[in-house]
């Protein structure tokens, strides 16, 4: 059996396997590696300390890839969701990495896992003890809360100089987006709002957005921001959106 050495990477924050799963609420499982390219692009352009904010943090992949792996270039890591389940997962991940009874916790939920496959088990329980002994060195202010990011004018006013608004909207994921007309046009819904009000912030210093390959976002995406379409990956396109 191979047991993971060397440094943690965005590869061992897997929802299902290292991370908690809202399991009460159909949230996609956000793939890590979406997460990483989007924080490595904010930060390849950015030389001070920023807040960053995840206002669809879901399970927190974002926040927890963040936590980890660039830590040293947030002032302030947040994240909200509507939704109280995944808000408490979110939590309960940031939660076991930094503390030893969460921990333990977490590596006895991964030995009850529905799997035959003991060597699975002690390579998620050694991703588990890699993630949690290389927390222990970091020290970052983490706010989570309840919020409808279709009023996110709130929450962006409430926070104190700049910040980076990196995030994964569900409604790529569901009925908010539908073709109209056979046309490649779409209604989306209650993401418009959000990014209207995203930049009329005057604290918004870039918002890296991704979205399904498949839904045609960037006609909208222009009509508010200078956008920089980035290379996508897992099936999303990302995109760098800055004010005009």
């Amino acid at each position: 059996m191979h047991l993971p050495q060397g440094p943690v990477t965005y590869k061992y924050v897997e929802v299902g396997k290292t991370l908690y799963q809202a399991l009460s609420t159909r949230t996609p499982r956000f793939p890590s590696r979406v997460g990483y390219v989007m924080l490595k692009t904010l930060f390849e352009d950015r030389q001070d300390a920023i807040t960053l904010y995840d206002p669809f943090c879901g399970n927190g992949v974002i926040l927890c890839t963040a936590y980890l792996l660039f830590s040293e270039r947030i002032k302030t890591l947040m994240g909200s969701d509507i939704e109280p389940v995944v808000l408490e997962t979110a939590q309960r991940n940031l939660q076991w990495m930094r503390d030893p009874n969460a921990f333990k916790e977490r590596l006895r939920a991964i030995q009850t896992y529905k799997t035959q496959n003991d060597d699975l088990k002690v390579q998620y329980q050694e991703r588990c003890r890699l993630m949690f002994n290389h927390a222990q060195q970091i020290h970052l202010d983490v706010e989570l809360f309840q919020h409808d990011a279709t009023q996110i004018h709130k929450a962006l006013a409430a926070i104190d100089g700049e910040v980076a608004v990196v995030t994964d909207p569900p409604y790529a994921h569901n009925d908010h987006w539908q073709s109209q007309d056979g046309l490649e046009a779409a209604d989306f819904g209650t993401l418009e709002p959000f990014l209207q009000q995203v930049a009329k912030a005057p604290n918004v210093a870039s918002l890296l957005i991704c979205y399904r390959l498949d839904q045609p976002i960037l006609p909208l995406l222009k009509t508010y921001f200078a956008v920089t379409p980035l290379d996508g990956t897992k099936g999303r396109a990302i995109y760098r959106c800055q004010r005009r």
